[in-house]
């Protein structure tokens, strides 16, 4: 995401430095990208968790306005996830989602994935960390298998999170020879995976470049 043009990034996790550094130390790439942080203000003080998702409205609805702004990165949806649940507890007043608490819940997503995003005149892009799946090991008792790999996000829009999204990608990092971080970019279906190329991207790339993969994107 951090090399994508015209770049705004909306942190809801504060978690980018370790991609910054591997990005501009390691792969000596030069990174220019705007950015605003979701859970604290703009005078830098925290904000209370159940007011996060509607600073992050805000700030979408500033960047569709703004035409310096090319591309709007959202860090991430799993911690949306959680300023979602934050705001209807609050409002309701609850220490715990209760089962017609996921109606507004969906609401609220779709308001942000569909209201908002889609209607962005910019490309946009949403990180979101995975739940891992495990089953019984029908060959060992006490064993588990894996199942497979999913959006890390509550409720029933989970299961058909794709439909939202041109394209869903799977990024895991690993180490590599001589001790290097090696990125595997994932972009086409496998038996673990639901994920989706638009593009025609190669399903698999190592330590993929924003140049690499725009061959195919022509963004």
């Amino acid at each position: 995401m951090l090399q994508f043009p015209g770049l705004y990034v909306l942190d809801c996790d504060l978690n980018l430095d370790g991609p910054e550094r591997h990005l501009r130390e390691q792969r000596k790439l030069d990174l220019a990208y705007a950015y605003d942080t979701i859970t604290f203000d703009d005078e830098g003080k925290p904000m209370d968790v159940w007011l996060c998702y509607d600073r992050l409205m805000a700030k979408l609805r500033e960047a569709s306005a703004n035409p310096d702004i090319k591309t709007v990165g959202i860090d991430s949806l799993t911690m949306v996830n959680e300023f979602v649940i934050r705001k209807i507890l609050a409002m309701q007043k609850k220490t715990e989602m209760e089962a017609r608490d996921w109606i507004p819940f969906k609401s609220h997503f779709l308001n942000l994935l569909v209201g908002q995003l889609r209607r962005m005149p910019k490309h946009t892009v949403c990180t979101v960390h995975e739940s891992i799946n495990w089953g019984p090991d029908p060959r060992n008792i006490i064993g588990k298998i894996l199942l497979g790999y999913e959006p890390s996000v509550q409720g029933s829009i989970v299961d058909y999170f794709g439909g939202f999204f041109t394209d869903m990608w799977r990024c895991e990092g690993y180490v590599g020879a001589g001790n290097k971080s090696v990125f595997k970019l994932t972009t086409m279906r496998t038996t673990k995976s639901d994920l989706k190329n638009s593009s025609g991207i190669p399903a698999e790339v190592l330590n993929p470049t924003f140049e690499e993969l725009n061959k195919y994107m022509k963004i």
